[in-house]
């Protein structure tokens, strides 16, 4: 069973999650307007639309008060159109979970988690890595790696680790955030 240091789900996922909700919400009105111009019974369609409208105030209220907001430094946009070269593969995981444990987890985590031993002297502290890959693209998170991270102590790796190595490490957090391999 899976135990989360914070809340799994994003501020901005959250709200990405209501905004389909009140779509979804728009969408059962209509179709109860049509049902009724229609003669016909436009309750099923309301008890939906009322539904949808309690879900959309339960996502919103969780997105500011339970949900991380996790901000996005700032990336070239050419940076979002890169793509991961390395393939996806058992041994690109693995040799990226290597590279991770080796320089990242300190921070990081083992599992990327964002609790690791350096983690709580850090100001801010480390993104929950599992959460915050996902919601980005490959290219952005390259380009975190090879950089840094701007107001933060991620530094840039652009010297010490190749670009297939960095490329090796986003091919593991993914399959991390994915839960295609354990730690």
């Amino acid at each position: 069973m899976p135990f989360f240091t914070t809340f799994p789900v994003s501020r901005q996922g959250m709200q990405d999650i209501a905004q389909w909700l009140i779509v979804g919400a728009v969408l059962f009105g209509v179709l109860a307007l049509v049902a009724r111009r229609r003669g016909g019974e436009p309750r099923r369609y309301l008890v939906s639309v009322g539904v949808l409208a309690a879900l959309t105030v339960v996502s919103y209220a969780l997105a500011f008060t339970v949900a991380p907001n996790i901000p996005t430094p700032p990336v070239p946009f050419t940076a979002r159109f890169q793509t991961n070269p390395v393939p996806d593969t058992t041994e690109s995981i693995d040799a990226g979970r290597q590279l991770f444990q080796m320089h990242c987890a300190i921070c990081h985590g083992a599992r990327a988690l964002g609790d690791g031993p350096q983690a709580f002297l850090l100001n801010p502290r480390p993104f929950n890595l599992q959460v915050h890959v996902p919601l980005h693209f490959e290219g952005e998170i390259f380009y975190w790696i090879s950089n840094g991270v701007a107001s933060t102590a991620m530094p840039a790796w652009k010297d010490q680790l190749s670009e297939t190595q960095r490329w090796q490490i986003i091919r593991y957090l993914e399959a991390l955030a994915s839960k295609r391999v354990e730690q």
